[in-house]
């Protein structure tokens, strides 16, 4: 049967009126709003000045503000929680380090699980390492652990937080060397810094950038990493000073809300990788003892299953406890 002139006009109406339809309810391009960066240390700190200065150059790219927010405490529970029930949007992210992994392991209640997060890249690897206030008048590892054995429950050593990757590298040195250095847990590298500073710690484990910063003031005795810092070449590892059971990478990682569209997320990755490799920005985080690499998100995801594994393993000793 022929349709009528009628018929055959309300049928190609419908079909422009379904063809218009995604246009008219289809959500704006990503991005459409500021981007806001949620970081577990204070301000001034290493991950503080990172994203700062990434997110300049993301605002560049693609026309939108990027706010880097602060919210330290419980060792980035506070953070990796707060943008575990963010929208999974693309608009609100985590910048973390290890202890999204260790609290995991140590809190019985973080308040998130991992599949809560997406991977999204890997910026940074940090060198830890151990650094001691000049005025002690130790020079090597060596010396600082025959200071610990001959007073015992004396010698401390802080961090950027309990059960982060510094305060992990800090058993290890305890548990390779037979000491019982106290650890003091701090909410971020700078406030840490600062006491060493006005000679209130007698050591820090923090970014080998933190503990190179103060020459005449904070003395850096070892790196707990497999190999000297190309920036740094003068700060032996701990396994050239006769510890190689110290050896636990810091890093900074990009992650989302579960349920990020996977297009939104290969786009933010691919955009902060072409961002951490540029010179200028490559060059700053050298400075601050930062190793850009520009992993993404499946070799992310590989590296925190190994980590996790260490992590464990420490935990399981009876040397991390919260």
């Amino acid at each position: 049967m022929t349709p009528t002139r009628r018929e055959a006009l309300q049928s190609t109406l419908g079909l422009l009126a379904a063809a218009a339809a995604p246009s008219i309810f289809a959500q704006p391009a990503y991005p459409a709003s500021p981007i806001r960066f949620v970081i577990s240390t204070p301000a001034g700190g290493g991950h503080d000045i990172m994203m700062r200065m990434i997110g300049v150059k993301l605002t560049e790219a693609w026309g939108q503000p990027s706010i880097v927010e602060s919210k330290p405490g419980a060792s980035g529970a506070i953070a990796s929680t707060y943008v575990a029930r963010a929208q999974p949007d693309g608009y609100t992210l985590l910048t973390m380090h290890g202890a999204v992994l260790t609290n995991l392991v140590l809190q019985p209640n973080p308040g998130y699980k991992l599949t809560d997060l997406v991977p999204v890249c890997m910026l940074v690897l940090t060198p830890l390492a151990l650094g001691v206030r000049s005025s002690l008048g130790i020079n090597t590892v060596q010396e600082y652990v025959a200071r610990a054995k001959k007073q015992p429950g004396k010698l401390s050593y802080a961090t950027y937080g309990q059960g982060s990757g510094a305060h992990f590298a800090g058993e290890q040195l305890n548990a390779a060397a037979g000491t019982d250095i106290l650890h003091i847990p701090y909410k971020g590298e700078a406030p840490a810094l600062q006491d060493m500073l006005g000679d209130q710690l007698d050591a820090v484990i923090v970014s080998l950038g933190g503990v190179s910063r103060y020459p005449g003031k904070i003395k850096p005795l070892a790196v707990a990493s497999t190999t000297r810092s190309t920036r740094y070449p003068d700060v032996p590892t701990f396994s050239e000073a006769g510890f190689p059971g110290v050896n636990m990478p810091g890093w900074g990682a990009i992650f989302a809300p579960a349920g990020t569209p996977k297009a939104v997320a290969n786009k933010l990755s691919a955009e902060l990788n072409r961002i951490i490799m540029l010179p200028d920005v490559s060059a700053k985080m050298l400075e601050l003892g930062f190793e850009s690499v520009a992993w993404g998100p499946e070799k992310l995801a590989a590296f925190m299953n190994e980590q996790m594994i260490d992590i464990k393993k420490l935990v399981d000793s009876g040397r991390i406890k919260l």
